[in-house]
């Protein structure tokens, strides 16, 4: 008896299944990578907010403190009285600028203390806040010494990616520095790019009160 062997025809995967398979493949790649795009890059926008932010409130505080300093510079010389030297009215204020005297300790200076003429301002160009200090005549006046503390030369970076804030949504910016009556309104945001053209901003607005005595 002869004896027939028979063989299973087997079906092989067609060209156009291969095509459709890395086209389907494809697609998820694509929309994986953009997904890790999208998340990478919002939180890296998230992150140089956080750092910006921080950088401003840092210089917002210095700022502060250094104010309230600066209504009289006497108290810094045992025996003296805050009325002989009341320096308030040396505060100068612009929209984008201020500028007052503040005392800080100096082992170098006569009295272990040194008078600075210090300067806060707004540059709209490179987006900055930046602080600059002369050194003062004397701890015993209230009159500036020769110089700009807030001029290019003299001023250094202090906060960066830095812009006005439009607090009531008007379309119209609220001033940088606002002072009157020994009151200080401050308002700045900050802004970094972010994925798609997206911009992320974080504000910040406080009052600082001026030192005054009777």
């Amino acid at each position: 008896m002869k004896e027939v062997s028979s063989l299973r025809s087997q079906k092989g995967i067609g060209l156009v299944e291969v095509l459709v398979s890395i086209f389907i493949f494809s697609i998820a790649i694509v929309s994986i990578a953009a997904f890790n795009r999208l998340t990478f890059g919002n939180l890296g926008a998230e992150n140089r907010i956080s750092s910006s932010m921080r950088e401003l409130k840092n210089a917002v505080g210095l700022l502060s403190a250094e104010l309230r300093m600066s209504a009289s510079i006497s108290p810094y010389l045992p025996g003296n009285l805050p009325a002989v030297v009341n320096c308030l009215t040396s505060i100068q204020s612009s929209n984008n600028s201020i500028s007052f005297l503040v005392v800080h300790d100096d082992s170098a200076a006569d009295d272990g203390i040194q008078p600075y003429h210090v300067g806060y301002t707004y540059n709209s160009d490179t987006h900055q806040l930046l602080r600059g200090e002369i050194p003062g005549i004397t701890t015993r006046s209230c009159l500036f010494p020769g110089g700009d503390p807030t001029s290019s030369q003299i001023a250094k970076v202090i906060a960066d990616r830095v812009y006005p804030r439009d607090i009531n949504g008007d379309g119209i910016a609220e001033p940088i520095f606002s002072y009157a009556n020994g009151i200080l309104d401050i308002n700045l945001s900050v802004e970094a790019p972010g994925p798609k053209g997206f911009e992320r901003n974080q504000g910040v607005s406080t009052r600082i009160y001026t030192r005054s005595y009777s």
